[in-house]
């Protein structure tokens, strides 16, 4: 991914200032649930289309200084609403509760910037992708002492709470290393810059975007394959109406444009998402 300076939007100050607030913290998702019976298309069209996301994840979904829930998983949610001629509400919740929930049906779709994985699709269906990440390294500008995982012995080591990247930070410690975690990306990255953590490890366009968008001297280090696959709408099983129509209106769009007018509003130049 290449990257390149755009100006400054003042709704994206909180990638890198806590969020005035915020009404959601990221955890560890929880999958167990008593699942509700699923509310396939037929009856959201009666009702209103219930959606989730965090709120607590710039630029993706987070609370404004006026506390209005606003980001990039926020007006996808809206724009497949209108292509599906549905009325939809759009609530943040706990990310360690989301996936429990969505199934014991408190919502109808996590447009959550929710990552495919095999434990999460055992509790519930996917839709086809709407962009591409995965997992990324990260150090001090000055710091030439760290270019493998072997280089992290001794290190503290920071990752968000419930992300990829806290699962593979754990998994691959035995005791080598020192993990510390964080409730979002904007707190990682002061302690990463301040030298609280030397290393921090956190899904990469939310960091490409700060990087666009204030000069932080911090610098990604190649440490070889790391987790990365498609970010997806996450919904309750056996609701197949529902996802024909979400799947068809995220190709549409793609097709009609309004797909790249989101992008460009919330995640900015050089930062690809397919």
């Amino acid at each position: 991914m290449t990257m390149h300076k755009v100006p400054f939007h003042a709704h994206l100050r909180s990638l890198l200032y806590p969020m005035a607030g915020a009404v959601a913290l990221l955890g560890a998702v929880t999958l167990a649930s008593t699942p509700a019976e699923a509310r396939d298309l037929p009856a959201i069209k009666q009702d209103v289309f219930q959606v989730a996301n965090s709120g607590a994840y710039p630029p993706f979904s987070y609370v404004d200084t006026d506390g209005n829930l606003v980001g990039f998983d926020v007006d996808i949610a809206r724009a497949l609403a209108d292509e599906m001629g549905v009325d939809v509400n759009i609530q943040s919740s706990p990310w360690n509760g989301i996936v429990a929930a969505l199934t014991g049906g408190r919502f109808d779709a996590c447009i959550c910037s929710m990552s495919v994985t095999e434990e999460r699709e055992k509790a519930v269906d996917f839709t086809d992708g709407y962009y591409m990440s995965g997992i990324s390294i990260w150090v001090r500008g000055e710091n030439d002492d760290i270019s493998s995982v072997e280089d992290f012995e001794g290190k503290r080591v920071g990752s968000t709470l419930g992300e990829t990247g806290n699962q593979w930070a754990t998994e691959r410690t035995d005791g080598r290393w020192r993990n510390q975690t964080f409730q979002g990306l904007p707190d990682m990255l002061n302690a990463l810059t301040t030298g609280r953590i030397d290393v921090m490890i956190t899904d990469d366009i939310p960091v490409y975007v700060a990087l666009n968008e204030k000069d932080v001297d911090i610098k990604q280090v190649d440490v070889g394959e790391l987790p990365s696959g498609p970010i997806a709408i996450a919904i309750q099983e056996d609701t197949p109406k529902l996802m024909a129509a979400l799947n068809e209106a995220l190709e549409e769009i793609k097709a009609n444009g309004t797909y790249q007018e989101i992008v460009d509003e919330w995640i900015g130049e050089g930062v690809e998402l397919n």
